[in-house]
This record gives C-alpha cells, structure tokens and sequence, in this order.
C-alpha cells in the first residue's frame, strides 16, 4: 500500500471517528438533526479511497458549518468538543492533503 494511500485512509478514519463522536453526542442530548446530519456525513465519508474523493467529501461536508443555526452553533461542552474534532478532520482532509500532494 502507498503512503499516499495510508494518509488517506488514516484521515478518512479520523473524520469517521469524529463523525461518530458527534453522533453518539447528539443522540445523548436527543439532538435528532444533528444525529441525522451525523448519518449524512457518515455515508459521504464511508466509501471514501483517495485524495479527491477525500478532499470533495470533505468541502461538501463544510456546507453544515457556519453561524447561528447552523452544524457548529452547539450548545453543550460535549458537543462542542465532538463538533470541533469533526471540524479538524475535515480541515485535514480538505486541505493538509494539498500540501501533500
């Protein structure tokens, strides 16, 4: 297997390990919206196997974020924390694998 290969995988298994973390949150504090955009964000990700399936996986993703309303307006330590994870791995994905390349 290539490094370039093993990089993404390893992202892409960050930002499910994220996506889950947010998932398992949001259904402790009964957020379903932000449970269903957790499924959402898992099914985008799950198939991912290279760099621009990563990186166009990941741009789509940060349609969810922004101000009041939106994905990352949290209102919990917890969920701030799963949502601010989710949003390092997506960073990562969509951008360190372009310095990378």
């Amino acid at each position: 297997m290539s490094s370039k290969r093993w990089a993404v995988e390893t992202v892409r298994d960050e930002i499910l390990s994220a996506i889950a973390e947010v998932r398992t949150v949001a259904r402790s504090e009964s957020d379903k919206q932000r449970s269903h955009a957790a499924d959402w964000l898992h099914e985008l990700f799950v198939g991912v196997a290279d760099r621009r399936g990563l990186r166009a996986a990941a741009a789509k993703a940060f349609s969810l974020y922004g101000g009041t309303g939106s994905f990352s307006d949290v209102g919990s330590a917890e969920s701030a924390h799963a949502v601010d994870r989710l949003a390092k791995g997506l960073r990562r994905g969509r951008f360190w694998l372009l310095r990378h390349s």
